[in-house]
């Protein structure tokens, strides 16, 4: 604003200099008036500002206690993406989904290609949790050359060899090797189903990228991950679709965003390590939820990550005593 006054100041000089400042003043002055009846703002008049947003996409995973945590402070650490910290993050496998006057993409999965972090083409190891007869993310997978080993009770088939890179076995993960209490499926532990495997890829074999959708199983399954150390010592890249219910109360939310916590943290014996780079709703959960007096909020999110140790930018080399995959039928 001073500029402009300025600019007009220079600009009248030369004139006669009583009706220069004359004009001066009344230009000033209309320019003032127009900023504070017109003020910015990134959101229109009466648009309510999205309960997890905070202007800046930063989050310290330290900042704050998970039990004091608020609900609007426990989504905006849902929705931080952390994207700058894959430089090519890329969607492997989607279809489109026209469904409740929502139509976007459903089936893909963030994948980072920053190297060495990247699954190598045609040399690569993929396990993919929960398919529900969509095979787009296998099959992209398994284009860019991955072995990719598909799993899921809930479908009424056998195990079998969908293609000659794709892998199917009719089992379920879970936190414990079990039946399942309700539903009577073959339930098994990320260590077991790897050890069962060994013969097929190899017992030192690093999945390059690990992909669950599981229907809330996965807050049994990545505790069981992290405690084994299975997760810091076997996978390379994670993908997950979380889950949460409209009517989950902030005690259940502040458990399930403690076990993400532990994922990322990077400061105690049993810490992950994981790094997200990855966070997006998924467009047709979006419910009143109790915690936010039944505002809308998302019940189910996409949230990827990639494992620090295998990071050069991170740490050094490939830890001895493990190899890419091999690419084995």
């Amino acid at each position: 604003m001073l500029k402009r006054c300025l600019a007009w100041f220079q600009i009248m000089i030369s004139l006669n200099r009583k009706a220069s400042l004359i004009v001066l003043a009344v230009n000033c002055a209309v320019f003032i008036t127009w900023m504070v009846c017109h003020p910015h703002t990134p959101y229109h008049e009466g648009q309510q500002r999205p309960l997890w947003t905070n202007d800046h996409d930063i989050w310290t995973n330290d900042i704050k206690a998970t039990e004091s945590m608020s609900a609007e402070e426990i989504y905006r650490y849902l929705h931080w993406t952390n994207s700058t910290s894959c430089q090519l993050a890329v969607d492997f496998g989607f279809f489109i989904i026209n469904y409740n006057g929502v139509a976007a993409p459903d089936g893909h999965k963030a994948v980072c290609l920053d190297q060495p972090i990247s699954p190598v083409f045609n040399n690569c190891l993929v396990y993919s949790f929960g398919i529900n007869n969509q095979w787009s993310f296998d099959e992209a997978m398994s284009q860019f050359g991955c072995q990719v080993y598909s799993f899921d009770p809930s479908m009424n088939v056998g195990n079998h060899d969908r293609s000659q890179r794709i892998h199917f076995y009719k089992i379920g993960l879970d936190g414990e090797n079990r039946m399942h209490p309700t539903t009577g499926w073959k339930m098994k532990t990320a260590s077991s189903i790897y050890q069962m495997l060994t013969s097929r890829h190899g017992a030192t074999t690093l999945i390059d990228v690990l992909k669950m959708d599981i229907e809330f199983s996965e807050w049994d399954a990545i505790p069981q991950m992290l405690q084994s150390g299975f997760l810091a010592d076997k996978v390379k890249q994670l993908a997950v679709e979380i889950h949460f219910k409209p009517d989950d109360p902030l005690e259940t939310f502040r458990h399930r965003i403690q076990i993400l916590r532990r994922l990322e943290a990077t400061n105690h014996d049993q810490a992950g390590g994981y790094v997200r780079f990855s966070s997006r709703p998924n467009p047709w959960l979006n419910r009143p939820l109790r915690v936010f007096g039944y505002r809308k909020g998302y019940i189910g999110l996409e949230l990827a990550w990639y494992n620090s140790k295998y990071y050069s930018s991170v740490v050094n080399d490939r830890p001895p005593g493990t190899q890419t995959s091999s690419g084995s039928n």
